[in-house]
């Protein structure tokens, strides 16, 4: 008995979330940041839009990659050649799939070229890596921005990744070294702080009706 298999990548579904959760922490602990993820399934199905108590525009879009197995029948014709045959699913054991990766994106904004994309996680479980999975994920959140209009994907990788071989690969320009741009951040906690120290520095607008 033996296995065939095939990769597609796919758009994620509510059922998919708990799996993702799943690998979001494998990534965090690859990049040596455990601590990290703070998110839960509820979270995602809330900002994905998966049920219905969330904003009414997602804030984020999703694909898993999933790996099918197959079960097929091996006979030898002669001891030079033999022939396979897959086994017919009978509701048993001769399909089985599982999720071995996942991409998470979502819509931006350049004043230079419009309406973009930004590729928050991408990620292959490390024991399917090296087989071109990476890049199947890869090309379909190109493909996905392609078709929905985007100028460009831009992304952030760590210094010491050895994926950036694998982009650079893939046709990305590394920005900080070609144009030296750095990357900073406002955490939620220094954001409060800025905002109690200068108040609420927003003009809004208002109205007023006449009957």
């Amino acid at each position: 008995m033996a296995f065939q298999s095939s990769v597609v990548a796919r758009k994620t579904t509510k059922q998919d979330l708990g799996a993702i959760i799943g690998m979001i922490q494998e990534l965090a602990d690859f990049e040596k940041m455990s601590d990290g993820p703070q998110l839960t399934v509820e979270d995602l199905a809330r900002d994905g839009g998966f049920d219905d108590h969330g904003p009414s525009s997602p804030v984020f879009q999703s694909f898993v990659l999933e790996l099918t197995e197959r079960a097929v029948e091996t006979t030898a014709a002669s001891e030079e050649t033999s022939t396979s045959s897959t086994i017919a699913n009978d509701g048993d054991l001769s399909t089985r799939t599982k999720l071995i990766g996942y991409a998470i994106f979502f819509y931006s904004y350049s004043t230079w070229r419009g309406k973009s994309l930004f590729l928050e996680d991408i990620y292959v479980k490390p024991e399917h890596r090296g087989h071109g999975n990476g890049e199947v994920l890869f090309k379909a959140v190109v493909e996905h921005a392609r078709e929905n209009g985007c100028a460009r994907v831009d992304f952030h990788v760590l210094g010491w990744n050895p994926a950036k071989k694998f982009y650079a690969r893939m046709g990305a320009e590394n920005l900080t070294e070609t144009e030296q741009w750095e990357f900073f951040r406002l955490t939620r906690d220094k954001m409060d702080r800025l905002s109690e120290a200068t108040g609420n520095v927003i003009a809004h607008s208002s109205f007023k009706l006449n009957f």
